[in-house]
Formats: structure tokens, C-alpha cells, sequence
């Protein structure tokens, strides 16, 4: 399953191969600039 992370504050987008690594970048990101909040979304398979 792969994963995309995006923050509404910014211009982070990226794709992640795992849960776990999303759920880090968003985290981090969001530790790093509080007034950001990040989404993941889960991507389909085509």
C-alpha cells in the first residue's frame, strides 16, 4: 500500500511505501512547524 502525505501550509507532498513512514514524515513535519497540519492519504491501486 503506498501513502501520501500533504500539509495544508505548504508545498510538502510526498509518497511513502508504508504506513509507519507516513505517519513519521507527518508527524515530524508537523513538529517542526506546529501551524501546519498534514493529511495522509491512502492511495489506490490501479
Amino acid at each position: 500500500m503506498s501513502y501520501r502525505i500533504q500539509c495544508d501550509s505548504c508545498d510538502l507532498e510526498r509518497e511513502c511505501t508504508d504506513w509507519p513512514d507516513a505517519n513519521r514524515d507527518a508527524r515530524d513535519h508537523e513538529a517542526e512547524h506546529p501551524d501546519h497540519w498534514v493529511t495522509i492519504h491512502e492511495l489506490q491501486r490501479a
